[in-house]
């Protein structure tokens, strides 16, 4: 259905209202009541009151938002002409789509669905203008969907995805036709800048002396080889620390970069490692957390290596909260038995539990799970946004993206400092396929939908497109403003503050004999 929204340009603006009102209010409330009657003495404070309320919204900055919505599915179908103006709004709620709602071209309706939902035949598809996904997962869609969507790209249709916390790579879209007809590959490793914090806690229990089950290695010599391979895979941007526990927690190393000269010296202090005691959690999870609280890394992690439950059969549960709730994730790797605890700790940390049975593989596990680390695509930090070729933008920072990798012969609009893709379009068969590494209607965005550089680029992206077919040579205009779907309300708000002044001045100074006998002189 059809709807009107207010909005506002500075929304701060509106606390000012109640202070306002307070200063015109109190005043007459506290005069006596006999003095308050009247016509003449109650209409100068309604009159007042309301030019408040109007004073407010210009400063405000108000606006009025037509939005178009599909109508109901029980009245008479509109013609294929006017179908074809609408887009598919894929999201997980309804409430998330029509955040983007105000941001669509001007003729537009939307057919909101969750991902469940979607129509999966090309005819149904073909009735639509657009098709955007927003930040859904490929698990949540039906199967047939991805190659329905592909073939509907290829006969002329265009598509948007995006990305959000379930989006992209995050929602299991690599390999799939999602992938392929998208300008972005989900082979991602991050760029030079983008610097881990790395924790590694390695239990040195006695029990870690023991040789694996064919009585060939010890635990502790393949867990320091894996503790070096894991180090060796850093870069001079990352930072490294070391814990051992058994009783007690011992720091080894305090976070420091992982230079040449560091990986050096840290490669000694683990081969010298040896084993002592038992086994206790909570000491060395608590000693990673307050280190890795200390690091401004923008991605913050634990391996956590043990062979044996801990002898007072619990970990610290709050510890591991706490760690979440700060952004800093945990993995564990269980060497030679199945760990419950350590299960149960990977996945209140956020991060993946590996069993290792045979000893010798340790290494490999360990440096895989590190490469995993520094090739996460999900990035929570405030990101500035560029155009390609380090032009500067006016659009305010991003509080997160899915990190991805442009496909060649694709268009890319916008980007990061460190060059992963923002925005990215290609042409696929007869259509185009874009995709906006960020949310469009969550947190990372939300700054975006708040000032206007970012509102002209969401109208923008939601156009028919924002970057010129390769035949084309017009170059692009990342500043030029779609068709908007608001109404100014300025004129009208003055407009009303002028006649509310005469009323006002009316009130206050003309007396209503004196009006009736002018009238009566004509």
């Amino acid at each position: 259905m059809n709807h009107i929204r207010l909005t506002f340009d500075f929304p701060w603006a509106l606390f000012l209202l109640l202070p306002v009102l307070a200063l015109i209010l109190v005043p007459w409330f506290l005069v006596p009541r006999g003095r308050r009657r009247g016509f003449r003495r109650t209409a100068p404070v309604l009159l007042h009151s309301l030019l408040a309320v109007v004073l407010v919204f210009v400063l405000a900055g108000a606006e009025l938002s037509w939005i178009g919505m599909l109508p109901d599915p029980t009245d008479e179908p509109e013609p294929e002409e006017k179908v074809r103006d609408t887009f598919l709004i894929v999201a997980d709620s309804e409430e998330e789509a029509e955040t983007i709602l105000p941001f669509l071209p001007g003729d537009a309706h939307a057919d909101i669905r969750v991902p469940d939902q979607v129509p999966v035949s090309l005819a149904d598809l073909n009735r639509y203008r657009k098709i955007v996904l927003l930040g859904v997962s490929a698990d949540d869609l039906p199967g047939r969907f991805g190659g329905q969507l592909a073939l509907y790209v290829r006969e002329g249709g265009t598509v948007l995805a995006a990305g959000g916390e379930h989006g992209l790579s995050l929602g299991n879209m690599k390999g799939t036709a999602y992938e392929t007809l998208l300008p972005v590959s989900f082979d991602y490793s991050a760029e030079k800048g983008d610097g881990i914090a790395l924790m590694l806690v390695i239990d040195t229990s006695n029990s870690m002396i023991e040789p694996d089950k064919r009585g060939r290695v010890e635990r502790l010599s393949m867990a320091k080889q894996g503790t070096i391979r894991c180090i060796e895979a850093l870069s001079a941007e990352d930072t490294v620390g070391i814990i051992s526990f058994s009783d007690s927690a011992v720091l080894r190393s305090p976070l420091v970069p992982a230079t040449e000269t560091e990986k050096a010296v840290l490669a000694r202090l683990v081969s010298s490692l040896e084993t002592d005691g038992g086994t206790l959690y909570g000491g060395a999870l608590q000693r990673a957390r307050r280190e890795l609280n200390a690091s401004d890394a923008p991605v913050r992690h634990v391996i956590f290596l043990s062979d044996g439950e801990p002898s007072d059969g619990r970990y610290d549960e709050k510890t591991v909260r706490l760690m979440t709730e700060e952004g800093v994730t945990l993995s564990t790797i269980a060497i030679g038995y199945s760990s419950p605890i350590l299960t149960e700790m990977a996945a209140k940390g956020g991060g993946r539990t590996y069993l290792v049975e045979n000893v010798e593989e340790l290494p490999d596990v360990m440096l895989s799970e590190t490469e995993t680390v520094l090739s996460d695509p999900l990035k929570l930090k405030e990101t500035a946004v560029i155009q390609p070729g380090g032009i500067p933008t006016d659009l305010p920072a991003l509080q997160g993206y899915v990190g991805t990798t442009l496909k060649e012969n694709a268009d890319l609009a916008l980007q990061t400092e460190t060059g992963d893709p923002i925005l990215a379009e290609w042409k696929f068969g007869g259509g185009s396929a874009a995709a906006f590494a960020s949310d469009l209607a969550g947190d990372w965005s939300a700054r975006w939908r708040e000032t206007n550089p970012g509102r002209r680029m969401l109208r923008q992206i939601f156009a028919d497109g924002i970057v010129p077919a390769p035949e084309e040579e017009t170059p692009v205009n990342l500043s030029e403003p779609e068709t908007r779907t608001r109404t100014d309300l300025l004129f009208p708000l003055g407009l009303l503050l002028l006649i509310l002044s005469l009323a006002d001045f009316a009130v206050r100074h003309l007396r209503w004999k004196d009006i009736r006998m002018t009238f009566r002189r004509f």
